[in-house]
């Protein structure tokens, strides 16, 4: 009995390692979008390899300083946002396989979840925070406890200013 559960074992391995449902190889991490299950957050486990889709302009939302705000933020850490999870429903809703989605369609204009998550990946970007590290600190609800109406009009006069 013990040979037969060592060789269902052993093939329960292989067929994981084969399909990339392991985390990495001997010769490095394996590129994959993080959505095996229904459960798991959606992004990209490693940089961007071709160009990414532009994010929405912000000149559209002008009269919307969050919106504004959000899309100008998310155009400056396209790169991170494409290597960062949401937090919200979308990825069930509209397929969405990181936060950088939530930007090149128009479902970041009235998400405060969103809106709060590219506003503290653009803050942790400018402490030289990596993909992962944000993740991490996103985690573990620090984005979700982030005052989005402490920064949104301070942040709104700066880039309208040319400051930011």
């Amino acid at each position: 009995m013990k040979s037969k559960t060592g060789t269902i074992l052993l093939l329960a391995l292989f067929g994981c390692a084969a399909t990339g449902l392991l985390a990495g190889s001997a010769s490095g991490p394996a590129l994959k979008t993080r959505q095996q299950t229904a459960g798991e957050l959606a992004y990209h486990d490693h940089p961007p390899s071709e160009p990414l889709p532009a994010t929405l302009d912000p000149a559209q939302f002008h009269d919307d300083h969050a919106a504004f705000v959000s899309y100008t933020l998310a155009a400056r850490v396209a790169d991170t946002l494409y290597q960062v999870p949401c937090y919200c429903p979308c990825r069930k809703g509209l397929g969405h396989e990181s936060l950088l989605d939530c930007y090149t369609s128009k479902h970041g204009v009235r998400c405060p979840t969103c809106q709060r998550e590219v506003l503290f990946c653009f803050l942790q970007h400018k402490k030289g925070k990596t993909p992962a590290q944000i993740r991490e600190a996103m985690a573990k609800g620090k984005a979700a406890k982030l005052d989005l109406a402490k920064y949104i009009d301070h942040l709104y006069s700066k880039i309208q200013d040319g400051r930011k």
